[in-house]
């Protein structure tokens, strides 16, 4: 059962939350429009149709319920978006869409949505990956799947100066064992928290992961960015492989993802590179600053398939 059958209340206040940006910028999107016949309105409320195409929306936002449960499920949506109708009523009534504050929502949950459906198109072009591009990257990425491993790491972390991070880098990842790593921070004077952790492959950077493989227990690896430094020292691993046929369906989803992000990324590059984006006031100065550099990627997360 969803959280929707189990809290009609909490369902309620949620569309009466919305009713203001959203049922307030809809009845604004289709001013002017035709009226729907009769078989598209669900309910008419104080003489306003709600149409049948909302109610789908809507519908189509909820879990997957059981057979059983749809009709109860429509139920309480159309009772929902009643609430929602009469609250937008009433805003419009008070003028509160005049009100400058919302008509600026409005105008942000406007462009949002434009934004969303253009993005969404872009990732409708995107072909499927082929069989040969899953067996491909099954074996060129073995540290994934074929020689995956579980590790458990201690992770150190401490700040200091760029130059020192520099200088301290070789002499940590020779270092033997975590004690080894904590004399040589305590030499140097710096304070350092540590934690053990688990994680599997998938949750590594996979620019760290290959760094991460090689290692074997008491060996350790140093990420330093924006003058802080973690300091993953193995303390133990274990394979723990994910065969070809577990993973294609894993591989395929992650490739197809990627192109969409890939084609997205370009999409809007295209229309930054044709169009003309003057920044005005205090966010001249704010955008032309240089961004913060980083030296590597943290390992909390990668992206990439997860077993």
């Amino acid at each position: 059962m969803t959280s929707f059958l189990r809290d009609t209340v909490s369902s309620r206040a949620t569309l009466l939350a919305a009713a203001l940006c959203v049922a307030v910028l809809a009845a604004g999107c289709q001013k002017g429009a035709d009226k729907a016949s009769t078989s598209q309105v669900a309910v008419k409320v104080n003489g306003e149709e709600v149409s049948v195409h909302q109610v789908d929306l809507m519908l189509r936002r909820q879990a997957a319920v059981p057979q059983a449960q749809q009709d109860a499920v429509a139920r309480r949506v159309v009772d929902g978006l009643v609430d929602q109708e009469l609250a937008a009523q009433a805003a419009r009534k008070d003028k509160l869409d005049q009100d400058p504050r919302v008509v600026q929502m409005m105008e942000a949950a406007k462009r949002d949505v434009l934004a969303r459906a253009f993005l969404e198109r872009l990732g409708q072009h995107v072909t499927e990956p082929t069989s040969d591009e899953i067996d491909r990257y099954y074996r060129d990425h073995p540290n994934l799947f074929a020689e995956r491993r579980l590790y458990s790491l201690q992770e150190t972390s401490f700040l200091a100066p760029a130059d020192k991070l520099a200088a301290l880098k070789p002499a940590l990842e020779a270092a033997n064992g975590v004690e080894a790593v904590d004399a040589l921070l305590r030499a140097e004077s710096l304070q350092f928290q540590s934690r053990q952790t688990s994680i599997s492959a998938e949750d590594v950077p996979l620019g760290l992961l290959d760094q991460l493989a090689t290692l074997k227990p008491g060996q350790s690896l140093v990420m330093t960015r924006d003058g802080v430094a973690r300091v993953l020292t193995v303390l133990n691993s274990q394979l723990a492989p994910v065969g070809p046929v577990a993973a294609k369906r894993l591989i395929a989803s992650y490739l197809n993802n990627e192109r969409k992000r890939n084609a997205l990324q370009q999409g809007v590059k295209a229309l930054r590179d044709q169009a003309q984006v003057e920044y005005q006031g205090r966010y001249a100065a704010l955008m032309a600053a240089p961004a913060a550099s980083g030296a590597s990627a943290p390992a909390d997360g990668t992206g990439a398939p997860a077993p």
